[in-house]
């Protein structure tokens, strides 16, 4: 039987390390990244934007949905709301099939290959990050792996995933001179939004890319507190279950 040990700072980084988590996977999956008003249709692509947004709304006042009155965008440009009540505000799901035809295509006015790129680094870093919430939750009784810590092993993985979601943010902000955006925008350019504002799931990501900025530089004092002197002279004691600060 192993023996546990649960500290403040252990706990402080499991906390941090499901937080940030989270954050980045509800910003992925919620259309507020990029918020703008209605715009004159100049082109046939533009009329197609604004009918499928007329559709989305006449959508939400049929299944009893809050109606939004501006036009909002995430990461996935084509996504549906799930049926029913949403868990928050903006859900969307992406369109596999459509993504997937998005992200194959080398146009770029049918998605920013900017926007390619932070997908793809949101979701690896992501995949990362839900690996270490496994091995955080583990810790109490496992804390090394076949070559170190893994308290090291996760705080080096989570920096890695930091800069992954650092990326990630700065490729949206690069695509905003695609021809989707500026339907949408007006005169928007890379790094200029134009007549739109940034949504708050971007600034989620933000949060969420700091979070796990923090909870690896947390791992340190995490590790530091499972060999602290009282942990141990109580697991010398023979103590199997061990709670300090």
């Amino acid at each position: 039987m192993c023996t546990i040990i649960v500290t403040i700072r252990s706990v402080l980084w499991a906390v941090m390390t499901i937080a940030g988590s989270l954050m980045i996977l509800v910003s992925l999956f919620t259309n507020r990244w990029l918020i703008g008003g209605f715009q004159v249709p100049k082109n046939g692509r533009s009329v197609e934007s604004t009918f499928n947004n007329v559709i989305d709304k006449f959508s939400d006042f049929a299944e009893g949905r809050k109606i939004d009155d501006k036009i909002a965008f995430g990461i996935f440009l084509d996504c549906v709301k799930p049926e029913g009540s949403l868990i928050f505000e903006g859900e969307c799901i992406p369109n596999l099939e459509k993504l997937k035809e998005q992200m194959l295509s080398e146009n770029d006015n049918d998605f920013p290959h900017a926007w390619k790129g932070g997908i793809a680094c949101f979701s690896f870093g992501l995949a990362i990050m839900v690996f270490t919430v496994v091995l955080s939750l583990l810790t109490p009784c496992c804390r090394y792996c076949f070559c170190c810590s893994v308290f090291t092993f996760c705080g080096s993985v989570q920096m890695f995933s930091a800069v992954l979601f650092t990326l990630g943010l700065l490729s949206y902000p690069a695509g905003w001179g695609s021809r989707k955006v500026v339907d949408i925008c007006g005169s928007s350019q890379p790094f200029y939004l134009g007549e739109c504002q940034i949504g708050g799931a971007y600034w989620m990501a933000v949060a969420g890319t700091v979070c796990t900025a923090l909870a690896s530089s947390l791992t340190v004092f995490a590790y530091k507190s499972t060999k602290s002197h009282k942990t141990q002279y109580r697991r010398q004691d023979g103590d199997k279950f061990i709670c300090v600060p």
